[in-house]
């Protein structure tokens, strides 16, 4: 090629930097690959003062994440109407790390990146685990050839002090690499708790990484990467928001006059075994001290709260991925890759944000025990290659993971004000799964690819639930019982019983107890007075055939069309607690899903755009959803809940007009609709005034899939030389529609959050004065809107009548400062 050819085709080329993508398990072209998948750079997460998942929205249309169950750490991810419900062996969107699987994605994991991947749509053919609505993927920087690193700082208000680095060395060229990376962060939290001056929703957690490359050959690369998170932090501020004095009247209502005179509440509205001064527990006076609370927390407003039990939340996890590459042909590559992920977390919440513990998710606090204990092995062995002369692109793999207990745990919860829950779950989880793929260029213009995979899972749990009341209430019950008319020995046993300790961590029998009264009448069973329970065992095993079609059309002007149809499965699972004749087991779920879309870059005149564009439609059948059953302690339990039809288009558009001024934008239009249910008019899952419910309300929003969601975006590098560096601008605004934060709006209206608008603004300048030092300014929030990112809601009467909010950080700036050596700094 001629210098004057060479000039013409970089003025025509797009000014775009070319994103490799593993969508396809194979590095790719963005723009080459016929799957929806969004991008989000290590640019995007370095304009944060610390990266939350819960920022990926802004970048991502079509995703939704929110919190859950009292901790802002313990995150949803939604894709396309698809996400996970409380309760749900496996979610539908599945998280990576480095192509490995992962259970938790939350902050101090953002380090360090390549960038992170998601894929929108059935993904249930090539990855690890199946999944319905997509992956989220984490890719950390894997060992360089050369010499190089960076060492960053950020600080800024709320005590924002977050330090990062990373050093990549060659040991010896070419053939052994290493690559170490860490990042600290420390950030004041938002909320006061003014009972003990406590600081929650604060960040504080440390990441370290190390990488190991080797090349013992040619053709045959060994990469080990070891991920270590340790998150601190004082925990979630859950907002008390609202009480149902019928609901929780009639649970408190229940269990009060069984122990007359034994338990008192407190100054700060806290329930206890009675002292002089405290007032007595009785229903009214139980409610009459959290509407007293709720009064308080209104007018406090959302910043502050005040409660007395321990809140906390830590998290210690290890990730080792081993990946080995070998080329057995210029034309066949086999891969390898392993993992092993360590999971143990321990955190203490208020379910719903008030003394007293009308729902007290204690954990650790309570028990002593971890509140998860897992790890998990995974292992996948692929071929690939290519062949007729490159037009067939070819995969056979099998893949293959388990997830068991690696020691002690439990879930541990105080339910209305006195009764201890202890819930004990051993799950063990089973994958195993054969797949192939192709793609064929019939034309150098025109493709067909397809996928099938046949996937076995299976379940076994072991698990007991234990309810006793707190200690302090035994003479209380022996009097109840007397005045009742049991006999002196059978109370006492009754109440050995009901006080029984609690075999914390242990799957066994509890509560059971008898009197031998001798000829005519034998043995006769005194139990513990909520019942006796025993260490149930339950197994369950589903399969599934997945599989994708498609076809994909590129012109020669480099705009690719494409459209699939794919088929994706969520395994079923067993429910850690059921109450007495409802099955446990609930089954598995799928999704049909019709897919076109296009990925086109223009240049008009030298003004490039870039449009990617998708429209989808989902039949989606056998709905995974967390029900919550009546009953004196109502029980939460996943089941199978009917089918919906979800259907929506995607934009992600990039606008350069003028050399310097880069203009982007997102957008996501979801339609999400259950199929019509015809409920029983006397438990109707829809009255939020019926004491009991029976089945799910097919009338509810779909949780966490706001209609419509945008992202408008500008950049703008001002025009200097290279002994300057390059100063840039940037502002990012994401408006998202209303959406239900549960999934029961239409028994609580209140948990459906109104829509909101976020604005965020950057400064950065990169090679100061032409040395390799980067500077930069964020502000997050501009407007400091205030907007929640999560809801406990049990409002409706069928329940415990409780609501708490979980909301967004508030307006936050810092500064940073980063330092290149080596390649880095080029």
């Amino acid at each position: 090629m001629t210098a004057e050819a060479e000039q013409s085709a970089v003025q025509s080329a797009p000014p775009m930097t070319d994103i490799v993508v593993t969508a396809r398990r194979t590095s790719e072209r963005l723009q080459d690959v016929p799957v929806a998948v969004s991008i989000i750079t290590p640019a995007r997460i370095e304009a944060k003062g610390s990266f939350n998942p819960v920022d990926l929205v802004q970048s991502t249309p079509g995703l939704s994440v929110t919190a859950s169950v009292s901790n802002r750490n313990n995150l949803t991810y939604t894709i396309r109407g698809q996400g996970y419900s409380f309760g749900t062996v496996f979610p539908a969107v599945i998280t990576y790390f480095n192509e490995v699987p992962i259970a938790r994605l939350t902050q101090g994991q953002f380090f360090d990146v390549q960038n992170i991947q998601v894929l929108r749509g059935p993904q249930g053919v090539t990855f690890g685990r199946v999944t319905d609505g997509g992956n989220v993927m984490v890719a950390a920087q894997t060992p360089k050839e050369d010499f190089g690193g960076y060492f960053g700082v950020k600080v800024g208000n709320y005590g924002l002090r977050t330090v990062n680095g990373a050093v990549n060395v060659p040991l010896v060229a070419d053939k052994v690499l290493f690559r170490a990376a860490f990042e600290t962060a420390r950030r004041d939290g938002f909320t006061t708790n003014v009972a003990n001056g406590q600081k929650l929703d604060n960040v504080a957690y440390e990441g370290y990484r190390f990488g190991l490359t080797l090349r013992p050959v040619e053709g045959l690369e060994n990469t080990t990467i070891v991920s270590y998170q340790n998150t601190h932090d004082n925990g979630t501020s859950v907002v008390f928001a609202g009480i149902n004095d019928a609901a929780l009247g009639a649970s408190v209502g229940g269990l009060a006059p069984l122990f007359p005179g034994s338990y008192g509440i407190d100054a700060n509205g806290s329930v206890r075994a009675f002292k002089p001064g405290d007032t007595p527990f009785t229903t009214a006076n139980y409610l009459a001290s959290l509407n007293a609370q709720l009064s308080a927390q209104q007018a406090r407003g959302n910043r502050a709260v005040s409660l007395v039990d321990p809140l906390y939340s830590r998290r210690k996890n290890l990730y080792v991925v081993n990946k080995t590459t070998a080329e057995l042909t210029d034309s066949i590559t086999l891969t390898n890759i392993f993992g092993y992920v360590r999971e143990r977390e321990d955190e203490a919440s208020n379910y719903a944000a008030s003394n007293g513990a009308a729902v007290l998710t204690c954990h650790s606090a309570c028990g002593g025990l971890l509140f998860t204990n897992q790890e998990q092995f995974s292992e996948e062995l692929r071929l690939s290659g290519k062949a007729f002369d490159n037009r067939l692109t070819w995969a056979l793999g099998g893949y293959m993971d388990e997830q068991r207990p690696a020691g002690p745990s439990e879930n541990a919860t105080v339910n209305v004000a006195i009764l201890q829950r202890v819930g004990v779950n051993y799950l063990t989880t089973k994958s195993r799964a054969v797949y192939g793929s192709f793609e064929y260029a019939v034309t150098d213009n025109f493709k067909v690819n397809g996928g099938l995979r046949y996937t076995r899972d299976t379940v076994l749990s072991r698990q007991a639930t234990y309810l006793s009341p707190l200690p302090g209430g035994e003479a209380g019950l022996k009097d109840f019982l007397t005045a009742i008319g049991t006999p002196a020995p059978f109370a006492d046993i009754i109440v050995a019983n009901t006080f029984a300790p609690i075999p914390h961590g242990q799957c066994t029998n509890y509560g059971a107890g008898s009197i031998d009264l001798g000829p005519p009448n034998g043995v006769i069973p005194l139990n513990n007075l909520f019942g006796a329970v025993g260490c149930t065992e339950t197994r369950g095993s589903f399969n599934s055939t997945t599989w994708q079609a498609g076809a994909s059309y590129k012109t020669d002007g480099g705009q690719l069309f494409y459209a699939k149809v794919s088929k994706g499965y969520r395994p079923g699972g067993v429910n850690g607690t059921s109450p007495p004749g409802v099955d446990p087991a609930y089954r598995q779920e799928t999704d049909l899903s019709a897919e076109a879309g296009v990925k086109a870059d223009f240049n008009f005149d030298g003004v490039f755009l870039r449009t990617n564009l998708a429209a989808y439609t989902d039949r989606y059948k056998g709905i995974q959803k967390n029900v919550v059953l009546p009953g004196a302690v109502p029980v939460s339990q996943v089941q199978n809940v009917g089918n919906g039809r979800i259907k929506g288009i995607e934009a992600e558009v990039t606008l350069i007009p003028v050399k310097g001024l880069t203009f982007g934008g997102t957008f996501a239009y979801t339609d999400a609709k259950f199929d019509k249910l015809t409920p029983n008019p006397l438990k109707n899952p829809c009255d939020p005034n019926a004491a009991n419910i029976e089945g799910f309300c097919s009338d509810n929003l779909y949780n966490s899939v706001p209609k419509t969601q945008y992202t408008l975006s500008m950049d703008y590098t001002l025009p200097l030389t290279e002994d300057i560096g390059q100063i840039s601008f940037g502002g990012l605004l994401y408006h998202q529609s209303s959406v239900a934060l549960t999934d029961t709006s239409k028994l609580n209206p209140q948990s459906i959050e109104k829509p909101y608008t976020t604005l965020d603004l950057t400064a950065n300048w990169r090679n100061v004065m032409g040395q390799p030092v980067d500077l930069g300014v964020f502000v997050t929030n501009v407007t400091d809107k205030t907007y929640r990112i999560g809801a406990n809601n049990l409002l409706q009467r069928s329940s415990l009548g409780v609501l708490g909010n979980i909301y967004a950080a508030p307006r936050m700036w810092g500064v940073s400062l980063k330092y290149r050596f080596g390649d880095d700094a080029k």
